[in-house]
């Protein structure tokens, strides 16, 4: 069974999506994630995820997030999540902050050579210095299922868009590749870069962010 087809959509249209125009701004910065997830029984979990975002060539913190979820293994390869999380981010000058509701859908299977992972998330997005926002937001990932030659590293693939019910238009789009490694049970470690296309007002800019992620399962 194979899902290279999909995936190949996928990619080609977030490439289509995030062709920036030669005069578009451009940045660099860095994303750094933390993720627990535990089992509560055979059907029901635990999910928290942390972030720490930063711009101007790596110099400025601008955003930070934490929060939790509750999530249900509801068949062998689909698990539902529902959560909340504490959002903090500086669009100029002064930090503002953000409270979020998700639901999401969370798809996950191995193929012949890769593991593909598919997340689809509604956002309930509450502010206090603008209108409220729902935001629709779709990930794919796929990994490799057998290690670079030599080492422990599987490369992956992922992309993801953001779409703004309110303003009606995609407002971001990810799309970036890097290296997994699993020291241990239950740990996971990344590292990657991911072109961040992102609007500001009716412009699009760019950043090439590094990206690292540490996640733990129990």
């Amino acid at each position: 069974m194979s899902c290279g087809k999909p995936l190949a959509g996928a990619i080609l249209l977030a490439l289509l999506m995030s062709t920036p125009p030669a005069t578009a701004e451009r940045d660099s910065g860095a994303s750094h994630n933390l993720l627990f997830k535990a089992s509560i029984n055979d059907d029901w979990f635990v999910i928290s995820r942390s972030n720490l975002a930063y711009r101007n060539d790596f110099d400025d913190l601008f955003l930070g997030f934490t929060g939790g979820g509750l999530g249900l293994q509801w068949t062998e390869e689909w698990s539902l999540r529902a959560g909340y999380r504490h959002v903090w981010f500086k669009p100029q000058d002064d930090w503002l902050e953000e409270d979020r509701l998700y639901v999401e859908a969370f798809y996950a299977n191995r193929f012949d050579h890769v593991r593909f992972t598919s997340r689809s998330r509604f956002e309930f997005r509450f502010f206090d210095d603008r209108e409220n926002d729902l935001r629709f937001r779709n990930e794919f990932v796929v990994e490799s299922n057998r290690s670079i030659p030599g080492t422990a590293l599987r490369p992956y693939a992922e992309e993801e868009f953001f779409y703004s019910t309110n303003d009606d238009r995609f407002e971001a789009n990810w799309l970036g590749a890097g290296l997994a490694w699993r020291p241990a049970d239950g740990i996971k470690l990344k590292v990657g870069y991911r072109w961040n296309r992102f609007r500001v007002g009716d412009d699009w800019r760019d950043r090439d962010t590094l990206v690292t992620g540490i996640n733990l399962f129990f």
